[in-house]
């Protein structure tokens, strides 16, 4: 079972060739576990995984591997569109002391059995700890109820990221899942009304570029003081809510410079920030505290 608290989910920091900057991910990884963070999600949704060149994922693992040491666990994407490619992923993550995250694939349509098929090849392929990422959004395949709980009897898959809120509610609530397994909510909208009905185990991106603003929040949470808490959460989402009037990709990614983290934290199609636009989100990011 992990460790209850914020699970993070970084940036990827990129050059002009989309080559991994490594001292800007060394920087944002060490900014998040002095922030409190139970655990970090390399290469997830907001790390870009599907933006990530082939021949940079190992050294995007590599540098994270070294920069967390043993302070946290680390969880990486490694999700693709067929079980080779995953199995090419898992041959550079089989070297680490570190987790699997799998989506479904992004590009196929996928019935139940397929869906199984997919997850069931790729857990035979590692020993490492495996867990579900639930992320319709992306994925084209949503995860039920009753596929979280033949896949929890696996051995080796040992969670899931939702942020499905009837999901995570009934897999808090059932008694058919093995105790090492941990539901980990991902809406963050609804976080102040999961940890009060007891859910512990929250991960996002927009943690990334708020560690300040997330590590207040979870200290109040940690002393009972749920209306800090909440408030905290609140203005963290009307923070993100504001980013996504200039374009949530480049948004962040210029948040993530003002916090002094070089590169660029988002796909190389998106357009740069008008004047306007960056003091807009510096704004948002000294009101915030940040900065």
């Amino acid at each position: 079972m992990l460790e209850k608290g914020f699970y993070c989910a970084l940036g990827t920091p990129l050059d002009q060739n989309g080559n991994i900057i490594k001292h800007s991910l060394e920087s944002h990884i060490e900014s998040q576990i002095a922030a409190g963070a139970s655990g970090l999600l390399l290469m997830g949704t907001m790390g870009m995984l599907g933006c990530i060149k082939s021949d940079q994922y190992q050294i995007a693992v590599e540098t994270a591997v070294k920069a967390v040491g043993n302070r946290a666990p680390l969880m990486v994407g490694a999700a693709d569109n067929s079980i080779a490619r995953v199995k090419d992923r898992l041959a550079v993550l089989n070297k680490y002391d570190v987790s699997v995250v799998l989506t479904a694939p992004y590009y196929f349509g996928m019935s139940q059995q397929t869906a199984m098929n997919y997850f069931e090849a790729a857990s035979s392929m590692t020993d490492h700890d495996i867990y579900l990422y639930d992320h319709p959004f992306t994925a084209r395949y949503k995860l039920a109820f009753a596929d979280v709980i033949k896949l929890a009897g696996i051995e080796n898959i040992k969670g899931i990221k939702t942020g499905d809120a009837i999901l995570i509610k009934t897999l808090h609530d059932t008694k058919e899942l093995k105790d090492d397994f941990t539901p980990i909510f991902s809406n963050s909208d609804l976080f102040a009304v999961g940890h009060a009905y007891g859910i512990h185990h929250i991960l996002d991106g927009i943690f990334a570029c708020f560690p300040k603003t997330i590590q207040t929040a979870q200290d109040a949470f940690n002393r009972s003081d749920f209306e800090t808490g909440k408030a905290t959460l609140n203005s963290m989402m009307k923070a993100r809510d504001d980013m996504f009037v200039v374009g949530i990709w480049p948004a962040f990614s210029y948040a993530m410079n003002l916090l002094g983290f070089e590169g660029r934290f988002s796909p190389d199609y998106e357009p740069e920030l008008n004047e306007e636009q960056k003091q807009l989100v510096k704004s948002i990011m000294i009101t915030s505290g940040e900065i």
